[in-house]
């Protein structure tokens, strides 16, 4: 099971997100897969042991980068656009992958290959099934 710590700032948005993907992750079934919980950036560097992978919002890029030689476990930004509009499964499966390029060599702040730049992601799915064609189903939020 991948222990999944989502981080902020403040945390208001953030800490929702995360209760709403624990929640979500119970309700369909994905609770073998995955774990999720709240920690503020500002104290990731002191908590990395609760969890094995980090998935930070947007605006906190920075601090990640700044940061990111220190890190022991891989980190990632979320991406803008999937910010609150995948469902946990989405984002266990960019969790699980991420912490795959992260146990061949990845150094932090990982990235997908295909999307160095955060910032300019577009797709609204997890990136495995983005890879595989699918396209946003709305429906299944």
């Amino acid at each position: 099971m991948l222990r999944i710590a989502i981080c902020c700032g403040g945390g208001f948005s953030s800490s929702a997100l995360a209760a709403h993907l624990e929640k979500e992750s119970e309700e369909k079934g994905l609770k073998e897969r995955a774990t999720f919980i709240f920690i503020p950036i500002l104290h990731l560097l002191d908590r990395m042991n609760e969890v094995d992978v980090a998935m930070v919002c947007p605006h906190m890029e920075m601090q990640v980068r700044k940061d990111a030689p220190k890190y022991t476990i891989p980190v990632t930004i979320i991406p803008p656009r999937l910010y609150g509009l995948m469902p946990a499964q989405s984002f266990i499966e960019d969790a699980e992958d991420i912490y795959d390029l992260w146990k061949n060599g990845a150094k932090n702040m990982v990235t997908f290959p295909e999307e160095p730049r955060p910032l300019a992601v577009k797709r609204t799915i997890s990136h495995r099934r983005w890879l595989n064609g699918e396209k946003t189903d709305f429906t299944k939020f």
